[in-house]
């Protein structure tokens, strides 16, 4: 059995100013071009199966121009005769159960399987039973759902759901996105031929029947250089998996420049030397200034350097001033990140799982504070 596995294609996203020459936000496009080329591929290759784990859509509102195209790309898939299931992630599921959710448009559309319902369903497909699980109400009702899917004798079994996984380190850097929920790695069980998961944009071997297969654009500088795609999964007598990678805009971090001893000139010099020594051009960049006095940084001669990025998609300048460094220093007491988080949670007045949150929290701030 051939199956595809996507995630996080977030339809509807845009950001920048730069338009496109039908007049359309350009990531926004952007955003469109990388799904097109995953139903293309789909298209051409005819898989068994194809697996969206959830944020399909970039909010829970979508704009109809975002529902429009997403539903053209699923028709193509629908008259193909091929499964497409999808399920609601964190970015499209409403917080309030009474607010409708933007999958109902799929619910009559012939091999379109949508899941949004906050609870598990199962799907019989060929020779596969699909454990689908889609964004629930909370972080107990996820893990019950969890705990319910059990693989099915005489199947190929697969397990869907999009959340974070506590155990991933490059995860515990990332939290804090939009109503997300996270599990232990525990709840992964080996029993499953293939998990399919979604959430975090960074495709990724969890365990060895587990997968993130990531975002197919670039939503973040978190994300920069990092290669896009979804995962084709070969399963038999064993499983093979295999990452095809699709062409997007580049996102490029060009690093840090330490301005501590440098003079106005010489950091305008240092930011000119890493655009000419690097391709920048169509592609969004970044370049980080540390420790630069406001004197300095008013004194930058920025429409030089705007005229040097003119050719990127988008130019970013991440600066950290040096007064702020010392009035950190300058301050009385500072504690520890987990001193203060300690001395934070104490007033804080939780009246469930105030045992699971603070180790939760603990163990996070203790990575970051290394």
């Amino acid at each position: 059995m051939k199956v595809l596995h996507v995630s996080d294609t977030h339809i509807g996203y845009s950001a920048y100013h730069k338009i496109a020459e039908n007049g359309i936000n350009q990531r926004e496009m952007d955003v469109y071009n990388a799904f097109e080329q995953f139903v293309d591929y789909a298209l051409r290759t005819k898989p068994d199966l194809i697996i969206h784990a959830g944020d399909l859509f970039d909010g829970v509102r979508p704009s109809n121009r975002a529902i429009s195209f997403a539903l053209n790309q699923l028709l193509r898939i629908s008259e193909a005769g091929i499964p497409f299931i999808v399920i609601s992630g964190n970015h499209e599921t409403p917080k309030l159960r009474e607010t409708g959710s933007v999958f109902r448009i799929f619910d009559h559309l012939q091999h379109i399987y949508p899941v949004y319902k906050g609870k598990l369903e199962e799907i019989e497909i060929g020779n596969a039973w699909i454990h689908a699980i889609p964004h629930c109400h909370s972080n107990d009702e996820l893990k019950k759902n969890i705990e319910m899917a059990q693989p099915k004798e005489g199947y190929i079994n697969i397990l869907v759901l999009h959340a974070g996984i506590i155990g991933i380190k490059e995860f515990s850097y990332t939290r804090g996105d939009f109503n997300e929920q996270i599990i232990p790695a525990g709840y992964l069980q080996p029993s499953f031929d293939y998990i399919a998961l979604g959430h975090y944009h960074k495709a990724t071997e969890v365990t060895k029947n587990a997968y993130y297969a990531g975002s197919t654009e670039h939503f973040s500088f978190k994300e920069a250089g990092e290669e896009k795609g979804f995962y084709e999964i070969e399963i038999d007598t064993e499983v093979k998996i295999n990452f095809i990678p699709l062409k997007v805009r580049q996102m490029i971090d060009l690093g840090e420049i330490n301005c501590l001893n440098l003079m106005a000139d010489e950091i305008e010099a240092e930011i000119i030397r890493k655009f000419e020594e690097n391709d920048i051009e169509g592609k969004i960049v970044r370049i980080r200034l540390r420790k630069i006095d406001r004197g300095k940084f008013k004194s930058l001669v920025w429409e030089k350097i705007k005229k040097i990025a003119s050719s990127t998609l988008h130019f970013e300048i991440d600066y950290e001033f040096l007064e702020v460094e010392h009035e950190l220093k300058g301050k009385s007491r500072i504690g520890s990140l987990v001193e203060e988080w300690k001395e934070y949670i104490a007033k804080v007045p939780i009246e469930k799982n105030r045992k699971e949150i603070e180790e939760l929290a603990l163990k996070y701030l203790s990575e970051v504070s290394k």
